[in-house]
């Protein structure tokens, strides 16, 4: 396409393009059930292709929609090329009249500082950046990048390290109490650099996804591909999975809603008769809820299944531990839940 994509407006886009665009829309008033309409968003940038497409597809649907889109891009001092990553942000803002915004930071001496990893100290850096200017902008969403094969690759990471259903479905496509959305989450991302082709714009590659340091990468450059050669349709099958779940999970919510807790002193009581009046699955996932309010720390199935043997059994005083210094206690009324860490 030579047609400067400033010109461009949503109905004078490429058919494939506007298809996409609407898609995007789409997505986020059925599946996400998102109020998206006349609010200010940010959008966390990268400059790789799935940041760019998400820019531009709200770009073109920010008339349709009352938008006003701020981008955000953190620089984190790990790579020379960011330094041109993020002079390129800043001139395809320039060209579509959208706020930018950009900040450096020294992500190696703060995981270094904290005694952290690269990946997981980055990622904190990017929070409290774009949530801060999301405050300050008056922003109702953060907006990122994530696609369905981030979303296969998420799968197949959390059922390495055991997560249970339907929290095995991958990541969620709104985080409410992050003001995050994933408006690609479904969108493979051959499906995105198709769209950025047909606008003639080219993207960013991160030399260091290939980095096989990272589990993520691994999955992505070894594990995903071999899933994919079993079955080509594997992409669809976990958009299938992630909508599935996103329905289960909205059936426990209401049920767990519904189970009366009462809070202590650092802890929590459940009552027998609050627990004995539902199913096991229920109870369960009521476990795993409360635990999650006590702090950090995964519920193993293990440990859960012990529990539940325990209060079946009515075995008073058996004490199950749990990751991140967590307890849970039989007692005659029910069981206490409590972290050491609190106490």
């Amino acid at each position: 396409m030579t047609q400067d994509i400033a010109s461009l407006r949503l109905q004078n886009l490429p058919a494939s393009a506007a298809r996409f665009c609407l898609s995007v829309e789409r997505f986020c008033h059925t599946d996400l059930a998102l109020e998206f309409t006349g609010f200010p968003i940010l959008v966390a940038y990268s400059g790789g292709a799935d940041s760019k497409a998400l820019l531009l597809a709200l770009h073109f649907l920010a008339p349709r929609l009352g938008l006003t889109l701020h981008l955000a891009i953190l620089d984190h001092g790990l790579r020379p090329e960011s330094v041109g990553e993020v002079t390129d942000a800043q001139a395809l803002c320039e060209r579509l009249g959208i706020m930018f915004h950009t900040e450096a930071r020294d992500v190696a001496a703060y995981a270094k500082a904290k005694g952290i990893g690269l990946e997981e100290a980055g990622r904190t850096q990017r929070l409290e950046f774009f949530d801060r200017l999301r405050v300050t902008h008056g922003c109702r969403w953060i907006a990122v990048g994530h696609q369905l094969n981030d979303l296969a690759e998420d799968c197949l990471m959390r059922m390495t390290r055991g997560t249970g259903w339907p929290a095995l479905a991958g990541m969620a496509g709104v985080v409410e109490e992050r003001y995050i959305v994933r408006p690609l989450l479904l969108t493979p991302r051959s499906v995105i650099e198709d769209f950025l082709r047909t606008l003639g714009e080219s993207w960013h590659v991160d030399a260091t996804n290939t980095d096989d340091t990272y589990f993520r990468n691994r999955v992505r450059q070894h594990i995903l591909p071999l899933f994919l050669l079993e079955n080509p349709s594997f992409l669809e099958t976990v958009a299938d999975r992630w909508r599935m779940a996103r329905s289960d999970a909205a059936f426990f919510r209401e049920n767990l809603a519904t189970m009366l807790h009462e809070n202590m002193e650092g802890g929590v009581f459940l009552p027998r008769a609050t627990l004995t009046a539902v199913p096991e699955s229920i109870r369960i996932r009521k476990y795993i809820a409360v635990l999650a309010t006590l702090g950090p720390g995964q519920a193993t199935t293990v440990h859960l299944a012990a529990l539940e043997a325990a209060l079946k059994r009515n075995e008073g005083g058996k004490t199950i531990q749990f990751a991140g210094g967590k307890c849970a206690i039989i007692r005659d009324g029910g069981i206490v839940f409590w972290s050491k860490r609190v106490s």
